[in-house]
């Protein structure tokens, strides 16, 4: 597989029923106990990509001093994936203990990024995620289409209400580290919903029907690798959800059917057209608690924000500190404004002490 097809590839994989507006990029942020070496970090990921070809070309890493580090993964996690370029970015702090792996949705997923940070760091990251399995869609993709093009032009999901939006392109990153805690899907995704009805509500905006979608492993995360194997799901939130509610919920669901691969031009216009009317309210993607080696300090995961309001909640526990993320458009959210409904979510969750 040259470089190129690579890419191509990676694109064919989120497909046209994906958001073709945003840069599908997820990122995972590691910090150390002692900055890592950029040279060997570079070193180990050659040699992974060349193992598994899907993942284009040989990436370089990226070193930045702590005023550089933040616009340096604000581009990791903004910036398109460009014909024949890598789609693995690496960044390695000088000052700070910082290693940062972003990657190309379309080759691999959360748990994906894991097993290329550790192989960075040339350790073993697991993961306590159980995964959903081989569970089947429910209809074709046609008949789902077909479903979701009626509901974004009648009823489309609950959107968050923006605050603070600009002109500016991308996507705002913001964290809260809180001592390690036990955060389920489903409490995590109970606690999203209850704060989007708080702050529509300080916002003067009714709130609705909301729909999480959810980034499901279909893997266990004991053996890890560098792929693909994630399932969507959207679930139809009731007032007021529990997390046992949505636990029940997640236990019955069944994924999205997958894109097919096509080069048509047509239907992803359609789908850039109704970009914000599809999708889904909020979309959550937990990690769950990593088995990191000596010198993890913590680590922070962004998933992709799509969808009707743009927003992605991440969630991971690693050694004492369970790291909670918001990614929002700018357009619709400035900084303040998302580190306040992260705020929220968290302050849901009753994780502070």
């Amino acid at each position: 597989m040259t470089d190129t097809e690579a890419v191509g590839a990676a694109r064919a994989v989120v497909g046209w029923y994906g958001d073709p507006t945003i840069s599908w990029s997820v990122l995972l942020r590691a910090t150390l106990d002692s900055p890592a070496d950029p040279a060997l970090v570079g070193e180990r990921l050659a040699a992974m990509v060349r193992r598994y070809p899907h993942l284009g070309a040989v990436p370089a890493v990226q070193a930045a001093d702590s005023g550089q580090l933040p616009a340096l993964l604000a581009r990791f996690a903004d910036e398109p994936y460009a014909d024949g370029c890598p789609l693995v970015r690496v960044a390695v702090g000088t000052e700070e203990p910082v290693l940062a792996v972003a990657a190309h949705h379309g080759v691999t997923d959360g748990l994906g990024l894991l097993a290329l940070l550790g192989d960075a760091l040339g350790t073993t990251l697991t993961s306590a995620a159980r995964g959903i399995g081989e569970r089947a869609a429910r209809s074709s993709f046609a008949a789902t289409a077909a479903r979701r093009l009626v509901e974004a032009l009648f009823r489309p999901p609950a959107r968050i209400a923006a605050r603070g939006g600009s002109d500016a392109a991308g996507d705002v990153l913001r964290e809260v580290e809180v001592p390690a805690a036990a955060v389920g899907t489903g409490t995590l995704v109970a606690a999203t919903a209850r704060a989007v009805e708080s702050w529509n509500r300080w916002s003067g905006t009714r709130t609705g029907r909301q729909v999480a979608g959810l980034g499901l492993s279909r893997r266990g995360g004991e053996r890890l690798t560098p792929e693909l194997d994630s399932a969507f799901v959207r679930l139809a939130l009731p007032g007021d959800p529990s997390g046992a509610t949505v636990r029940r919920m997640i236990a019955k669901c069944r994924p999205e059917p997958a894109y097919p691969h096509t080069r048509s031009a047509a239907p992803q216009a359609v789908t850039r057209a109704l970009a914000r009317r599809l999708g889904s309210t909020f979309l959550v993607s937990n990690l769950g608690r990593v088995q990191a080696a000596a010198g993890v300090r913590s680590l922070a995961f962004h998933p992709a924000a799509s969808g009707r309001s743009g927003v992605a909640i991440g969630a991971v526990t690693a050694g004492a500190i369970t790291t909670i993320t918001i990614r929002a458009r700018r357009s619709d959210f400035d900084d303040g404004a998302a580190g306040k409904l992260l705020d929220t979510i968290v302050d849901e969750l009753e994780l502070r002490r």
